[in-house]
């Protein structure tokens, strides 16, 4: 990798432009709204909104976040096989997430997600399919597999959480990001997994995602700290 390539670039879906490697903030629990104004200062470049995590109507906090900030917004439902929380049926989580994505930019469903084609058909927006796991890390052919069943599934954007169990796993996670052309997200989850929430968009990973307060998922760092090791990184 170059010093150039390692540098901004700008994804275009129709009239959405953003520009990436980025960090997105992954909002939850209480003072939703505040956090999103938070955000941008903290220096996230998106905001996530995680409809299973909120409090109250999702459909309201949604659309409040939509008023309070400019940052784009990427809004999910998890499923609880992949650590959501949501409590109804497959059907009310992906209507749902229909419904929001109205106030969204992005929208991010599963892979696994039974609906996922329902969703793709009703919402015109660009979709993040992804994939997490909270306990295993495929091969290196199946991390080449499940990145080809998600672009195969009408995927803008790929993403992957995947969970180290030893150092060795990062590298084969790097090199899935160098060899791939489309705009993929990769993750490492947990404590092995943690330094490449910042390393890894120095490799070609076109998100990567931080809290404010609240941790949505394990070894994720604050939206602060990870916009100082990424400008550091990104010699930005």
């Amino acid at each position: 990798m170059t010093a150039s390539e390692m540098k901004k670039r700008t994804l275009s879906f129709g009239k959405i432009q953003i520009e990436v490697p980025a960090i997105v903030a992954s909002l939850s629990g209480d003072e939703v709204v505040s956090k999103a104004q938070m955000a941008e200062v903290e220096g996230a470049d998106l905001i996530e909104v995680r409809l299973d995590l909120v409090p109250g109507d999702p459909l309201r906090i949604i659309e409040e976040v939509r008023d309070a900030t400019l940052l784009p917004v990427v809004v999910t439902n998890r499923m609880r096989q992949e650590g959501g929380q949501f409590k109804g049926n497959e059907t009310e989580r992906i209507n749902l997430l229909c419904e929001a994505s109205q106030w969204a930019d992005l929208v991010d469903v599963e892979l696994r997600a039974k609906c996922r084609n329902l969703l793709m058909q009703r919402v015109d927006l660009p979709v993040i399919v992804s994939y997490h796991d909270f306990q295993g890390m495929p091969t290196f052919e199946d991390l080449r597999s499940l990145r080809d069943d998600i672009f195969g599934s009408g995927a803008d954007i790929a993403k992957i959480a995947v969970t180290p169990s030893k150092l060795e796993d990062s590298l084969g996670l790097l090199r899935i990001l160098l060899e791939t052309k489309r705009p993929l997200c990769v993750i490492g989850m947990g404590e092995l997994g943690r330094h490449l929430r910042a390393m890894a968009p120095t490799y070609g990973s076109v998100f990567t995602y931080g809290h404010l307060g609240t941790m949505t998922a394990p070894g994720q760092m604050s939206v602060k700290m990870l916009r100082q090791i990424f400008d550091i990184l990104m010699g930005t």
